[in-house]
């Protein structure tokens, strides 16, 4: 029987890779709008790739803690696809 905190535990390891796919996805729109944009919204664009490239790279850590036996091992992969 699973306890309340294995429940817990089972929930946010879930968000936390939801978390990571949306962003995932977020970033691949921005670069897709980043050879889509020029003129003076270029560095705007440029400004949001850079902060969904943070962003996801703490979501996909989150996601690795939570959901990996070998965290270092995953972010490791995960940086090697993308």
């Amino acid at each position: 029987m699973m306890t309340r905190e294995d429940i817990l535990r089972e929930e946010q390891g879930e968000t936390a890779r939801e978390l990571a796919e949306l962003l995932r996805l977020g970033q691949e729109m921005g670069r897709r709008l980043s050879n889509e944009t020029h003129g003076e919204m270029y560095d705007e664009v440029r400004m949001l790739i850079s902060l969904l490239h943070q962003t996801r790279a703490q979501a996909d850590l989150i996601d690795a803690k939570l959901n990996s036996a070998d965290p270092v091992a995953d972010l490791m992969a995960r940086r090697q696809q993308h």
